[in-house]
């Protein structure tokens, strides 16, 4: 199955923190915070970890997702998964759940 993970671009930000974005050991993206991103892997039915460090004058805000995309929890027969990542104003972090979608 294909797993898209997204961050759309958060509109106006004074500064621009660095974002790292990993699943498991896999680095999915580490750039510009201001920019957001999109990115595409393919990985197995079953637990995944997504994890969210937003790194601001020598520390990091971190999130961490805990994706279940196996059978048992709804997702047989399903070829891409959509996540998508927002982010609160008001915590200075991303929302602590991740929008899940699917296709096919």
């Amino acid at each position: 199955m294909r797993l898209n993970v997204s961050f759309p671009p958060p509109g106006f930000f004074l500064n621009d923190p660095r974002l790292v974005v990993r699943l498991g050991e896999r680095m999915l993206y580490d750039g510009s915070f201001r920019d957001g991103f999109s990115v595409s892997v393919e990985i197995e039915p079953g637990e995944h970890v997504l994890e969210t460090a937003i790194h601001l004058a020598g520390s990091a805000r971190t999130q961490r997702f805990e994706l279940k995309l196996d059978p048992a929890s709804g997702y047989h027969q399903v070829t891409v998964i959509d996540a998508k990542l927002t982010y609160s104003r008001l915590s200075g972090n991303f929302d602590k759940r991740v929008s899940l979608s699917t296709r096919g």
